[in-house]
């Protein structure tokens, strides 16, 4: 993940708030302990958490890190927690977790755990390991498996005989899944932990030459490295380290370098980033999000409160009621009261369908960029820190847009995108079955928008396509993401293409063509137009099919859809649905088996 420097900034004031209260505890109880990992990394090189990294990383020997579990509740501050399974038994991790209360750091694999999951260090039990390399592995194989089936006590992450939280699915075999979920199945959560705590210190007694986390393979460090610490530059802090610091980071990495390869930097992306208060900066408060709105009285609390929690707050909030008959406008007014200082504005129209409402919202603006996101749909909290980022990549860029996945039910599933950030060109994306802008990823410059005439209102289908199209042809740059922080909601209520009623608009994409603009451009008008048309005839719009038909006859990349559309509108209506849906099996089989 890259951060916005803003967000990164304030993320590493608050990592070095909570590791200046740890030191200050482990002081106070005279508990020795030491940096490692990135962290050390860190110290090493810059004197400072490592640029790109999102966490602090601190170990203990056995004795001191029981003695912290035992002592530190008592010592820390109020405003920290110490969270273990002993303190926290719903937790599904077996070591510590110093973490900030009030704020949230939550990566995707826990969302939705009933835990404490504020900006967090980590602490690591380091204990002796055998010397003997077969005893190493036969003991890290078995901690591995545990702390596996103590994780499945809380959350459940394979593929396999569960599932994943969240949609996070991590590689594991069909037979390790059955040996963690009959083991986890047949042992409590304490039996369990009990168990991993005896195996990782089963050679403390011994005369081991190195300590480990014991479920890493290299994090070994000299047990004369240990009881020599040395103190060590940390931004304005002094640490404790390991003596013969780049011994231990070559043993643990190889060939360590100061600046490693962007893709490379590595860090643990959460899905939710939040510091407990609302953080501005200039650039967050030029953009202004339009969300249009119309009787989702289920979905809306959700997209609303997607922006409220957002990492980066934008300028305002812009909900626009499109004539609303249900309850959906009572819940904006009530969000409005619980957060008088939000900036959200409430609309109120008449209705006449999304474009109409989107460009309402547009005209109201005071921000130079406007961010959509439909009231079906939701942000994850860093989507607004992301387009601040993209802003500094790709300053001339005048649309930007990330990676989003798609939400069906109670299954999460990654959409097709471009595979790399960048500038893109949306057509030639499309056209490669890639799709890099939908209205709740776009977040485009307001005077780009009004120079091609904002949304084109009475258009039901496509009217997003219709504007993209519209802002190449004048030549404005797209900017992509492939962060995924956008959900997209598939089974939504009120998705205006689930819904025919023949289009009463002054535009159509038909008007988009000219043969003397680019071929692909041409091409993705095409294909745009016959994807609507064969929802148009699906839902009784024969006569609209008819003339994409004709309209559309050029196209040479989308000859298949062409013949699919054709052959729906020859069949009576009722058989339309199910025969394009026979089409599409028949279409994804062939092409799964390369015929």
């Amino acid at each position: 993940m890259k951060y916005n420097s803003d967000i990164l900034r304030k993320l590493h004031a608050e990592l070095y708030d909570i590791l200046g209260e740890v030191v200050r505890v482990c002081n106070q109880a005279n508990i020795p302990y030491f940096i490692q990992g990135g962290t050390a990394i860190g110290a090493h090189f810059f004197e400072d958490i490592v640029p790109w990294d999102d966490d602090i990383d601190l170990g203990m020997t056995r004795p001191n890190y029981e003695r912290f579990l035992r002592e530190a509740p008592a010592l820390l501050n109020e405003n920290y927690t110490l969270q273990e399974f002993t303190t926290e038994p719903n937790t599904p991790f077996y070591y510590i977790k110093v973490r900030k209360r009030g704020t949230h750091f939550v990566e995707s694999e826990w969302v939705g755990l009933p835990i404490e999951q504020g900006i967090y260090i980590d602490i690591f039990p380091y204990d002796i390991i055998p010397d003997d390399e077969a005893l190493r592995v036969a003991q890290r194989r078995k901690v591995g498996f545990l702390v596996n089936a103590f994780m499945a006590k809380s959350t459940w992450l394979w593929r396999w005989f569960g599932r994943a939280n969240n949609g996070v699915v991590l590689p594991k075999s069909m037979l390790s899944c059955a040996a963690i979920k009959i083991y986890a199945s047949l042992h409590s959560k304490a039996e369990i932990y009990n168990t991993l705590k005896q195996t990782l210190t089963q050679y403390n007694d011994t005369d081991g030459k190195y300590y480990n986390i014991v479920r890493m393979p290299k994090d070994m460090i000299s047990v004369n490295a240990i009881e020599n610490l040395e103190p060590r530059r940390m931004g304005d802090m002094t640490v404790m380290a390991p003596a013969e610091l780049e011994h231990y980071l070559r043993s643990h990495y190889g060939d360590i370098q100061k600046w490693l390869p962007e893709p490379l930097r590595l860090n643990h992306a959460p899905e939710i980033l939040h510091f407990g208060e609302s953080l501005y900066t200039e650039r967050s408060r030029s953009i202004s999000v339009v969300i249009p709105l119309y009787n989702k009285e289920r979905e809306i609390e959700r997209a609303l409160r997607s922006v409220l929690s957002q990492s980066l707050m934008p300028g305002e909030i812009i909900v626009v009621d499109d004539g609303s008959t249900d309850g959906s406008r009572a819940i904006v007014e009530r969000i409005m009261t619980e957060n008088p200082n939000a900036g959200i504005r409430l609309i109120t129209e008449q209705n006449s369908g999304v474009s109409a409402a989107r460009n309402r919202g547009i005209s109201a603006a005071k921000g130079e960029y406007i961010a959509l996101l439909d009231g079906d749909d939701w942000w994850l909290s860093g989507y607004i820190a992301e387009v601040c980022r993209m802003m500094e990549y790709y300053p001339d860029a005048e649309a930007y847009s990330t990676a989003f996945h798609i939400v069906s039910g109670d299954r999460l599933y990654a959409a097709a995108v471009p595979d790399s950030e960048g500038f893109i060109n949306p057509a030639e994306e499309a056209l490669n079955h890639r799709y890099p802008i939908i209205p709740s990823t776009a977040t485009l410059r307001r005077s780009a928008i009004i120079a091609c005439g904002g949304f084109p209102e009475g258009m039901r289908i496509g009217e997003d396509q219709w504007l993209w199209v519209r802002m190449m042809q004048q030549g404005f740059r797209f900017a992509f993401s492939t962060m995924s922080l956008v959900r997209y909601s598939r089974e939504a209520s009120n998705r205006s293409a689930a819904i025919y009623r023949s289009e009463q608009s002054k535009h159509s994409l038909e008007e988009l063509y000219s043969p003397t603009q680019e071929p692909t451009l041409n091409e993705y008008i095409a294909r745009i137009a016959l994807g609507k048309a064969i929802t148009q005839s699906i839902r009784g719009g024969t006569e609209d099919a008819k003339r994409a038909i004709e309209r559309f006859a050029y196209t040479r990349l989308s000859r298949r859809q062409l013949r699919r559309l054709r052959l729906l509108n020859a069949l009576p209506r009722p058989l339309r649905t199910f025969i394009d849906g026979l089409y599409a099996s028949l279409a994804w089989i062939i092409k799964s088996r390369g015929l």
